[in-house]
């Protein structure tokens, strides 16, 4: 292990997720019965932060308070209400720093109300930010971080000064623009890994109903992003980079890992954490080697498979352990 630990800060957001579970979406005006209804932690940001953690160690590892090669911080807002204090020894629980997390006075934790299709795991959410949305435009990279992790749950002026002050510090930057909102085409120069899903890529590029995501890649390698990836469900994830597409060479599917579906709430944030904390463990231990972005998708597919398994976010997201080799 390496003398010192990779540092991921998760810049994002933190909400209490209101899940209710139904055979299938009432229309309007319709009032349906719903199979179950569970509160849990959730939010994009913290979400992926738990990904990260989980994903860099065991539970037994995370009880006994062990070092890991990867130390993952969270940063962001809860109001000072019934939700903080739970939602922060849950974090801490999992082995995350929470220093970085403001307990705001007189203000609400965000919340996510998360309606989920028993058949199909399918959901559909709608997210009030409460404190998320009082975070201030400041400085919260911290000058000791390996990567810094962003979506876009919190104000995007927070978001954008940060990944200004990420890349002035040299530090690798990934983000998961979601829920997706356009870009100033400054905010892609130099970005490390741009993360999106099939909606995303289409807002964020501008090519409606995109079929041909070398044609979406390229768009993004000509705003300056090193490494793109999309993922495609039960496709798989595609990926193509600045150095491929500089040699004429097109993108590539990793195959998705079929498995049973059950909920699909925290599969892209397991794959966005995983994902991370590969890129992580590469800084400190590559040695000037390229990044194997082919290894670390797989294993980021293999990670998100184990989490739609299981109904709830949080909850249903790996440790290191559960995840299997192939």
């Amino acid at each position: 292990m390496p003398s010192k630990p990779a540092v991921v800060s998760v810049i994002g957001s933190l909400n209490v997720d209101l899940v209710t579970r139904t055979p299938r979406v009432p229309v309007g005006g319709e009032t349906l019965t719903s199979e179950s209804f569970d509160i849990g932690f959730g939010g994009k940001g913290a979400n992926q932060a738990v990904a990260c953690a989980r994903l860099s160690r065991t539970q037994k590892q995370a009880s006994d308070g062990e070092a890991s090669n990867v130390e993952v911080r969270m940063v962001g807002a809860v109001g000072d209400d019934e939700f903080a204090g739970g939602f922060l020894k849950s974090l801490q629980k999992d082995g995350l720093k929470t220093d970085g997390v403001k307990v705001l006075k007189g203000k609400k934790t965000g919340v996510a109300v998360i309606i989920v299709e028993t058949g199909s795991g399918e959901n559909r959410i709608m997210f009030c930010p409460g404190a998320n949305y009082d975070v201030e435009v400041t400085d919260l990279v911290d000058d000791d971080a390996s990567v810094v992790l962003f979506q876009l749950e919190l104000p995007l002026g927070v978001v954008l000064h940060n990944m200004k002050v990420a890349r002035s510090k040299g530090v690798e930057t990934i983000i998961n623009p979601a829920p997706a909102t356009p870009l100033p085409e400054d905010a892609y120069q130099g970005l490390g890994h741009l993360i999106v899903n099939e909606t995303e890529a289409a807002i964020l590029s501008g090519i409606e109903n995109p079929t041909n995501w070398d044609e979406v890649a390229a768009v993004f390698v000509a705003r300056g992003v090193k490494n793109i990836i999309i993922t495609l469900g039960g496709e798989g994830v595609y990926y193509q980079t600045d150095k491929q597409q500089a040699q004429s060479q097109p993108g590539r599917l990793v195959p998705a890992r079929k498995v049973k579906v059950v909920d699909t709430t925290a599969a892209g944030d397991t794959f966005v954490g995983a994902y991370t904390v590969a890129v992580a463990r590469w800084e400190i231990m590559s040695q000037g080697a390229d990044f194997d972005l082919d290894a670390a998708i797989s294993y980021a597919n293999r990670a998100a498979s184990m989490t739609v398994q299981k109904a709830g976010a949080q909850s249903s997201i790996p440790w290191i352990d559960e995840v299997p080799s192939s």
